[in-house]
């Protein structure tokens, strides 16, 4: 046995209640939900900062799946494979795309969409997805006199720096997902987030037009190692177009985007500000072709 080092305790809770009681007594524990991401972290041992950890895979509420006329809602451990399989008739085609480019179907099966969502320094496919979707997640607070619960929109979740907003004692429980048409849904993974987030880049777009004229239009870029970016500017000068944009139009609003990332950040590397705007601008051509063959 090693001086100094202790092994860390595993917590087991059967209920959300149960789960919030052990985070209030130990706030500084490591949530453990599918587990994908954190086993693939290297940590030497022995360690003399092992995090205790509380496992929220038995807690039943927490895999729940209901929906409504106007919402789907999922609890934070539903496995992805599964939240595939029940929503494959009703689920956003920019969501279900950004679940299945997560990897092959034995990770997916086992990692979760709170565990995507809630990654503590990465900004993966789920998040980029369900912030042009505009969802909602509902966050219970272990900290506060009464347990106290609130929902709050998802880029609501991340700091203005890209972390995670959560403060110790709070956990993600539920993910609630609206029924919204759309006439183009787009998602697609540039390099690996896992293997290379520095080169990385996530785009999901969300588009609605009538009569070859664009009502609706947003987009979300995620550099996994920083923050997942929405220019509302962007999304408005896009708004009120007709279609077909002309290759004038696609290379002003193209250059428009890069100076949105380019004042956003410095730390984003000149292999994503390019792979984004190719995606971008990709993306604006193949709603053009969509609109001719209609």
């Amino acid at each position: 046995m090693y001086e100094g080092v202790r092994a860390p305790a595993v917590f087991t809770p059967a209920t959300i209640n149960e789960a919030l009681d052990i985070y209030q007594r130990y706030p500084r524990s490591v949530l453990w939900a599918g587990g994908t991401t954190l086993m693939g972290q290297l940590r030497p041992y022995p360690s003399h900062d092992n995090l205790d950890i509380l496992y929220l895979g038995n807690v039943k509420e927490l895999h729940r799946i209901s929906r409504n006329e106007r919402y789907l809602e999922m609890g934070s451990m539903v496995p992805i494979q599964r939240f595939l399989a029940v929503g494959q008739h009703i689920l956003h085609p920019v969501l279900s795309d950004a679940c299945r480019q997560l990897g092959p179907e034995i990770i997916r099966s086992q990692s979760t969409v709170g565990g995507n969502l809630c990654h503590p320094s990465q900004r993966l496919n789920i998040g980029t997805a369900l912030m042009v979707l505009e969802s909602q997640v509902e966050i219970r607070d272990s900290q506060s006199a009464k347990a106290s619960t609130r929902w709050v929109p998802v880029n609501r979740l991340y700091k203005r720096d890209g972390s995670l907003g959560l403060i110790h004692g709070e956990i993600v429980t539920r993910i609630r997902v609206f029924f919204e048409e759309a006439n183009f849904q787009l998602f697609r993974s540039l390099g690996n987030p896992f293997y290379h987030p520095e080169l990385a880049v996530l785009f999901a777009v969300f588009a609605k037009y009538e009569k070859s004229t664009i009502s609706e239009f947003r987009f979300a870029l995620s550099f996994p190692m920083i923050d997942i970016i929405r220019s509302k500017d962007l999304e408005t000068a896009i708004t009120s177009k007709d279609l077909p944009l002309s290759s004038k139009e696609i290379s002003h609003l193209s250059t428009e985007l890069y100076e949105v990332i380019r004042a956003y950040s410095t730390k984003i590397s000149s292999v994503q500000k390019t792979r984004a705007c190719r995606a971008f601008e990709q993306a604006l051509q193949d709603l053009n072709a969509q609109v001719l063959m209609s």
